[in-house]
């Protein structure tokens, strides 16, 4: 005879995990490696018997990489706010891969060094042009990973292809930088001051590569009415702060949604709209307002 034994439930590590805490971790770790970059900054052994241009001149590939290290990751720290700010829901996947990320990331400040004072040296720059194209690939995979696994709010077909194909950019120019230092190392960081031009050219041909797409939904859509019924002292409350505002109770009630949408990340859903719902309309109780809100 088997007794029933109670399942037991093992909650997952990350369960508690949100979107913000992770995103915040991630900025704290970049601020980390971002400013640690400047300690690879170090005066020539014989500084003391040169002009401050002279040290300046010698410590050129130094700054290069100082310079390309740093707002290349500023670019990366950007691309992943921007990807966050649709991320609704985590899973471990994502999670493994932001730390794995920022791995990488903690990696940077010692190849743009090593690089930095080895210009010349065909491994040493390798190195650094590697470390720039695991990271474009990383951003590159979680974009997809965040966008094919119904993590993120949905975007606009040609609005997810545009970010793909930009997101593809700096391992493209790493691969030429690889290539470069096999020929000409001191040269091949050059490399990465091709990424702003080939933003500037994709931003030129947004319109043309990605074409807006206009559904028939989107073409046939018009403002919506919205019912609320709302309590007396809220009614007053809102009249208060929309005078000192100097907006209206409805543009009020707008912003105030507006926030609270952006501060629950809620799926707006590929609608644009926080929910589809039939409501019968029920009839207002007494000493209750109603307003009308145009959506």
């Amino acid at each position: 005879m088997t007794s029933n034994s109670p399942a037991v439930i093992t909650p997952s590590p990350f369960a508690e995990l949100t979107p913000h805490r992770l995103e915040a971790f991630f900025d704290a770790i970049f601020a980390i490696i971002m400013t640690i970059l400047v300690l690879g900054l170090a005066l020539p052994g014989q500084a003391d018997n040169l002009t401050p241009a002279e040290i300046c001149i010698e410590m050129l590939p130094q700054i290069i990489h100082f310079a390309l290290a740093f707002f290349i990751l500023a670019a990366f720290w950007g691309a992943h706010h921007r990807t966050f700010s649709l991320v609704t829901k985590l899973d471990p996947v994502l999670i493994r891969l932001t730390f794995f990320l920022l791995f990488i990331a903690c990696l940077l400040p010692f190849t743009s060094t090593l690089a930095g004072d080895n210009h010349t040296e065909g491994p040493a720059v390798l190195l650094f042009h590697v470390n720039m194209l695991l990271l474009g690939l990383i951003f590159f995979y979680q974009w997809v990973y965040v966008n094919s696994s119904h993590l993120a709010i949905p975007i606009p077909d040609n609005h997810y292809r545009f970010i793909l194909t930009k997101s593809l950019i700096v391992p493209f120019v790493s691969v030429l930088a690889i290539i470069t230092s096999c020929i000409e190392p001191s040269w091949s960081s050059i490399c990465y001051f091709f990424i702003p031009v080939c933003e500037l050219l994709l931003l030129h041909e947004k319109s043309r590569l990605f074409p807006q797409e206009i559904s028939e939904n989107s073409m046939n859509r018009r403002d919506e009415s919205v019912l609320l019924t709302l309590p007396p002292e809220l009614c007053t409350n809102l009249d208060k702060v929309s005078h000192e505002m100097e907006i209206s109770r409805e543009d009020l009630i707008l912003h105030i949604l507006s926030g609270w949408m952006r501060s629950h990340r809620v799926n707006t859903g590929p609608a644009g709209s926080l929910c589809q719902l039939n409501l019968d309309h029920p009839s207002e109780p007494s000493g209750q307002s109603s307003t009308d809100i145009n959506r």
